[in-house]
């Protein structure tokens, strides 16, 4: 895996959907930097913070 993934990589990853990835980044649950502004925006993510985010969503 890359150490920065885009937000169809990281569904990809995590098995759902990139809108669920969205609402993640949202709601804070993933970390992630934007780059860009309004719809043609889009996110860096590390590695790191889509394995803490996989760590999380399995303790529920």
């Amino acid at each position: 895996m890359k150490e920065i993934l885009s937000r169809k990589e990281v569904a990809k990853a995590v098995g759902v959907s990139t809108r669920t990835i969205l609402r993640a980044i949202q709601s804070r649950q993933l970390d992630a930097v934007k780059i860009g502004e309004g719809k043609t925006c889009s996110y860096m993510i590390s590695r790191s913070a889509v394995v803490e985010y996989i760590q999380r969503r399995g303790r529920k």
